[in-house]
């Protein structure tokens, strides 16, 4: 009796596991733009880079311009990037920096302006996830990636507001999605 339930107890404690580190994994496996991609490439690498910054002084912006490494590098051809806004608050912007070529370089912006009587603060959370795809099964794969990043969606980068930096800042991309949000 004692060993049948020490057995229940060791099962249900690998189900919670396996569900604790399988999970997220399975839910961005139904992420709709690895999907479509996945129907135009062999193979589609998922990196990511997490951002968070939060101002809550006057004239203490964040102005960061950045350039992302994965190392070690991806096997893959860089096809798109996507900006998954988590929480956003008072004056922020991100995206592509107008008229800046589109390889790899991206910028976020949180600035706080006002007085004494009004000190609202500004906070942008948001992951940039990159997908790099390989093998592409038809000649139209290509226009694929384009068509994704230039939609006019903040999405795809192209919601961008507010001043840039003209330093840009190295960073390294984390492979794989990011840990799934609590709720």
């Amino acid at each position: 009796m004692k060993r049948e339930f020490l057995l229940k107890r060791l099962c249900a404690a690998t189900i919670a596991a396996s569900a604790f580190f399988f999970g997220p994994a399975a839910a961005q496996a139904a992420d709709p733009d690895e999907s479509e991609l996945l129907q135009h490439f062999e193979k589609v690498d998922v990196w990511h880079a997490p951002v968070d910054y939060a101002v809550r002084h006057n004239n203490q912006d964040v102005i960061v311009t950045r350039e992302m490494v994965a190392q070690p590098a991806p096997e893959g051809e860089l096809c798109y990037i996507r900006f998954d806004l988590i929480k956003g608050e008072g004056d922020y912007g991100y995206g592509f920096k107008p008229g800046a070529p589109r390889d790899a370089h991206w910028g976020v912006n949180v600035l706080k302006r006002g007085t004494i009587l009004n000190q609202l603060a500004s906070q942008l959370k948001m992951n940039v996830i990159y997908f790099y795809t390989q093998g592409p099964k038809s000649e139209a794969a290509k226009a694929v990636c384009a068509r994704k990043q230039a939609a006019p969606t903040p999405a795809a980068g192209n919601a961008h507001t507010g001043p840039w930096a003209d330093l840009v800042t190295k960073a390294r991309l984390i492979h794989g999605w990011p840990a799934a949000r609590s709720p």
